[in-house]
């Protein structure tokens, strides 16, 4: 008997940044897994003819896009599994890994860009064409499509930075009119030798403050002829 998957109603639009950062309630999510050629689909899902390629496609209903992407990862692993083992429908998917034909819409805009972006974060895996096309264009060329080398045993990402995060290497003000310059010797030495500065600086200042309150003493104690000036000592002796 042939099972297709029960048709759920997407919504029309997404839905704003603020009302996508919330998760509690439920959302549906279209999971799609690529052929090369058609073939009959698993009884949770349905073969489809999307822009000229075959998918099976899975609508889940769950809290999240982090959630959906881990029941399509689950999903495509347990399949595969079992066409290694048992020779079933998954036998089309030996030899792919996850990242490679598997992905999860955004109708949300759950996944945004900005400058601590994670390419690791579950929530920003799996995506699919028009989500990494709207936010490279959100990056302004800060991210691109991943091409690293693949581990098998690290996930692999959708997107990742273009370059190197900039680092500001601009001299740090550490007191005033003071700078130290982190580009010589690096950060580190750079701290540790402000460090060293600050503390020659505090006991200098330390020692004059006791100075001083040792010199208003003594003028007090003059005052109060409670102690002789130099002058009237050495008068003293001569007489």
């Amino acid at each position: 008997m042939k099972y297709t998957a029960r048709h759920i109603q997407l919504p029309s639009q997404p839905l704003s940044e603020g009302e996508a950062a919330t998760t509690n309630r439920l959302r549906t999510y279209s999971i799609q897994i690529r052929l090369d050629a058609p073939c009959p689909s698993p009884k949770t899902a349905t073969t489809r003819n999307i822009d000229g390629e075959f998918v099976w496609e899975r609508l889940v209903t769950c809290k999240g896009r982090s959630a959906a992407v881990s029941i399509a990862g689950n999903w495509f692993q347990s399949l595969r599994s079992d066409g290694q083992r048992r020779g079933g429908i998954g036998k089309v998917l030996i030899g792919k890994e996850t990242h490679e034909i598997v992905t999860v819409d955004d109708n949300w805009n759950e996944c945004l860009y900005g400058s601590n972006f994670q390419p690791y974060s579950t929530n920003n895996r799996l995506l699919d064409k028009e989500t990494i096309e709207r936010v490279i264009e959100d990056s302004k060329g800060n991210l691109k499509i991943a091409d690293s080398p693949f581990e098998k045993t690290r996930k692999y990402p959708s997107l990742e930075w273009k370059t190197t995060k900039k680092v500001n290497d601009d001299p740090i003000k550490v007191a005033f009119s003071t700078f130290i310059d982190p580009t010589k010797g690096g950060m580190k030495e750079s701290l540790n030798g402000a460090l060293e500065r600050a503390k020659s600086r505090k006991g200098s200042w330390t020692r004059e403050m006791e100075l001083k309150d040792a010199r208003a003493i003594v003028q007090r104690m003059k005052a109060k002829n409670e102690i002789e000036s130099r002058k009237h000592k050495h008068a003293y002796k001569a007489a």
